[in-house]
């Protein structure tokens, strides 16, 4: 049992190994191999992280809505246009592309990006904003006229503040609408 101490072993491939000497094996052996395999265990795996683990940081987020004079279908293309998002079939056809590197391009495309879409009644698109900071737009149908809910996640606290986003709240109204292009 000395030798268990000495080998970094996965613990299922210890409990294997005993167990095909379980026969041979009386009570204390028993016990003393299953206390090496809970020290094993808890050297190889430990419960709490290390002292120098960086903790990740906490997303904050703001959220506005809109109701926008346009019809959904035309209001989510002004949006995925004006601000560059990356529809799912877009990245599908960057990956079959035929070209060597399409596999490579249709990766950095999908990278930090959502998108779904039921034509006619809903669309959900978002990407990395900035550096690290993220925008979700959902546009749906509210009669003739489409709601828009505006998502922005940031770690950084003053990324959450009007001075950073009254642009970005100021244009997105009239970008649906069609008044900003």
């Amino acid at each position: 049992m000395a030798i268990l101490n000495k080998l970094q072993l996965p613990s299922a491939l210890l409990v294997a190994a005993c167990a095909l000497n379980m026969t041979a094996c009386s009570n204390s052996d028993l016990n003393t191999f299953t206390q090496q395999v809970s020290q094993l265990r808890s050297t190889l795996s430990p419960s709490t992280p290390p002292a120098n683990a960086e903790k990740s940081p906490e997303w904050g987020e703001i959220t506005k809505t809109l109701i926008v004079r346009a019809d959904v279908d035309t209001a989510a293309v002004r949006l995925k246009r004006y601000y560059h998002f990356t529809s799912s079939d877009e990245i599908a056809a960057a990956g079959n592309s035929g070209k060597g590197n399409s596999g490579w391009v249709a990766s950095a495309m999908s990278e930090g990006t959502d998108w779904s879409a039921q034509p006619g009644s809903y669309y959900r698109m978002s990407r990395v904003w900035g550096k690290d900071d993220h925008l979700t737009l959902e546009v749906s149908r509210e009669g003739g006229s489409s709601q828009v809910i505006a998502t922005y996640r940031s770690t950084d606290p003053t990324h959450l503040k009007e001075a950073w986003t009254k642009k970005l709240w100021g244009q997105i109204g009239p970008v649906a609408e069609g008044t900003i292009r």
